[in-house]
């Protein structure tokens, strides 16, 4: 298998879009975010749009089937399906994968599994680049705490995940599959079995990574938490053979969110759609109105990003916003590192 990279920025491959952003042109973002439901089967105790209280709300068809002409007439070369509840809540998701796949659109969902059957593994995995799914502990009665659910749930994601890379594997397909835990205070002694569980269903990948807090959420991690796990991070890499990697984001655990830069420059690559339809920057502000670009019910998604209201939020953003507010390692973070680079060089560029 070849090797992952999922701790850091991938902007680099992009350089003809840096260009053009740097020239000041209005550029699309390479990559779109979308929330299919709002609503979600489980109630995690770590989510990070907890505050939002999971109001339900879903795409319509119509919304998904525009999205996929506006992306591939523009330029957006991928989206994730995760957001703010469980994306398989939504009926027309596989619908959407597929038409995406037919545009030459990269597709990735994040789901709980739990509602992962045989049949939707069979339809959607052929046309999706990839599916990471969420397990927080191998225990079931921790599961259960830290899924906000039944324990009864942690059997039914494992009988579907393990199906899922069955399928992948019966019929050679090129998906990449991987799970994901977060590290709270209620599994930071369960790491190493996770992985060893995920290297059992036989997925592609397993990996840790630090929680990340909004400050309207009451729930948070120290810091430091991740020293109490370093000998089963060690542990966890053992794992990694020729089809399986252990992948513990060690640039999150052992860097502190510093941010070098002092403004957020990466919001024109990247940017997130809400289930009702909002367009807005990013889960910073998922519950402000004033920062929304506009909504899907009304326009576009290429007239809402060439509207003037969407630059004026993103210079407001730009200009105002104190990124050392905002959320420890946001989505923007490894990307703003990049491009700070590009606005901010240092002297001497020439002697590489």
């Amino acid at each position: 298998m070849a090797s992952l990279y999922i701790d850091g920025s991938k902007l680099l491959y992009h350089l003809d879009r840096i260009e053009d952003w740097l020239k000041g042109f209005d550029v699309f973002p390479v990559h779109v975010e979308i929330s299919p439901s709002s609503a979600c089967n489980q109630k995690c105790i770590l989510c990070c749009v907890d505050y939002k209280h999971h109001k339900p709300a879903f795409l319509s068809r119509e919304i998904f089937l525009g999205l996929v002409e506006d992306f591939a007439a523009h330029g957006v070369k991928s989206f994730l399906l995760a957001g703010e509840g469980e994306p398989l809540l939504n009926r027309h998701v596989p619908e959407f994968i597929a038409k995406s796949y037919e545009k030459g659109i990269d597709s990735a969902i994040n789901s709980n599994a739990v509602l992962l059957k045989k049949e939707i593994s069979s339809e959607i995995l052929p046309y999706l680049t990839w599916a990471r799914f969420t397990i927080q502990s191998s225990d079931p009665k921790k599961y259960a705490l830290l899924h906000g659910t039944k324990e009864e749930d942690f059997y039914r994601a494992v009988e579907n995940i393990r199906e899922a890379a069955d399928i992948k594997k019966k019929n050679n397909l090129k998906v990449t599959l991987g799970i994901q835990q977060i590290l709270a205070n209620e599994n930071y002694d369960n790491v190493y079995e996770v992985a060893k569980l995920s290297k059992e269903l036989g997925v592609d990948y397993f990996t840790v990574k630090r929680f990340s807090k909004h400050p309207k959420n009451e729930y948070n991690v120290p810091e430091d938490l991740y020293k109490q796990s370093m000998e089963q991070f060690k542990a966890c890499e053992a794992l990694s053979d020729a089809g399986f990697q252990a992948l513990i984001r060690w640039n999150q655990f052992e860097k502190q969110c510093v941010r070098n830069y002092r403004q957020c420059v990466g919001l024109p690559f990247i940017t997130q759609i809400l289930a009702d339809g909002g367009i807005y920057p990013c889960c910073m502000f998922f519950d402000d109105p004033t920062q929304c670009f506009g909504n899907l019910h009304g326009k576009s998604f290429a007239d809402i990003w060439l509207s003037d209201r969407r630059r004026d939020i993103m210079r407001h953003i730009k200009e105002n916003i104190d990124v050392d507010k905002c959320m420890t390692y946001c989505r923007h973070h490894s990307t703003n590192i990049f491009l700070w680079q590009i606005l901010t060089p240092p002297e001497h560029i020439n002697f590489i």
